[in-house]
């Protein structure tokens, strides 16, 4: 093998599913937030700068532990009425489920709708098979936008993401 031609599998590049992922929320970034809209990206449940924010979006793992009723009392003061949201939730054991974080955000806001991310991709943390396998990943992927809004499958995935507004 000619030096300077092994690629460690370390920086093979960034992982497909994160980026699928991170895709899919964009998209339905662009379609529910209008453009221009000062948008308050949740990070952790820890407050961001302050003011009246016209979206908001959490990405997938960002919720995790976190106080449900304090992130309510938090997004109900930042977001201006009517403001989009989308909210990732790690489905699984010990952690607020999508019903409990709609129910516990109360009535400050209302649900349009939910999707999952995950249903039949694994979560990145176990995606190295991704750029291994390139086909078997686009036909799971093609598969999965298929499937992601559907009843039933909406909460199979390793997360579902929840679209609402502010009341």
């Amino acid at each position: 093998m000619a030096e300077g031609r092994f690629v460690p599998a370390a920086s093979a590049g960034p992982d497909p599913v994160a980026l699928l992922f991170r895709h899919v929320l964009d998209e339905r970034r662009r379609a529910l937030f209008p453009p221009g809209a000062r948008v308050l990206e949740i990070r952790s449940a820890a407050p961001q700068a302050g003011g009246a924010f016209d979206a908001a979006v959490s990405p997938p793992g960002a919720l995790d532990g976190v106080d449900v009723p304090a992130l309510a009392t938090w997004l109900a003061g930042a977001l201006r009425p009517g403001a989009p949201l989308l909210l990732s939730v790690t489905n699984g054991p010990g952690r607020a489920s999508p019903r409990d974080l709609r129910d516990g955000l109360g009535p400050s806001f209302a649900w349009r709708g939910s999707f999952a991310l995950g249903v039949l991709l694994p979560a990145s943390a176990d995606a190295g098979w991704a750029a291994e396998r390139p086909q078997l990943f686009g036909l799971l992927a093609a598969a999965e936008s298929l499937l992601r809004r559907r009843p039933g499958f909406r909460g199979l995935g390793a997360f579902t993401v929840l679209e609402g507004f502010r009341r």
